[in-house]
């Protein structure tokens, strides 16, 4: 092993290395997701979801009984201090943040079911379009992002699982 062979490797392995070190920074823009305090986009309200392009549930999921979210199903988002956010989908509550930028992302868990059902984990990345300036961007705003529902259900020793993602748009009411 002292015989030298492994040197080059070892040299080679350290300036790869060394070049994603330098590249990966700059890649990176952290201001474009810049947490919000006092100058957050006005994302409160509620919004009805309009979905696109359903091609139905996956095989997967009608096996696990999930119930799709159907068009118009309200998205409810109120803020609290800085950009944190709460709100409700289909009664699942959520919670996130909105940013500087407009970007917003929402998370929630129902509660479990008494009879070990289905888990559900409902995750909303969204874009807030601010209505005009004369209103401060509290009339007719609206979100176009995607919704997420990752659905999956203990069975002995494996789970059966499935996704459902599907891009929206909603106008505030």
């Amino acid at each position: 092993m002292t015989s030298g062979r492994f040197a080059p490797l070892a040299a080679a392995t350290a300036v790869v290395a060394s070049a994603f070190l330098m590249l990966g920074p700059a890649g990176c823009d952290e201001s474009q997701n810049a947490t919000c305090t006092d100058n957050c986009p006005a994302v409160e309200g509620t919004y009805p979801l309009r979905f696109m392009g359903d091609a139905g549930l996956p095989a997967e999921c009608v096996t696990l009984n999930v119930q799709p979210l159907a068009d118009g199903e309200v998205l409810s988002i109120q803020r609290g201090e800085g950009g944190m956010l709460t709100g409700t989908l289909a009664g699942v509550p959520l919670t996130g943040q909105v940013y500087a930028s407009g970007d917003l992302t929402l998370t929630g868990l129902p509660p479990p079911s008494s009879d070990g059902g289905v888990s559900t984990i409902y995750t909303l990345n969204a874009t807030h379009t601010g209505g005009g300036d004369d209103d401060g961007g509290l009339v007719h705003g609206g979100l176009s992002g995607n919704f997420t529902g990752q659905f999956s259900r203990i069975q002995g020793t494996s789970a059966l699982r499935c996704n459902v993602a599907r891009p929206f748009t909603a106008t505030r009411q």
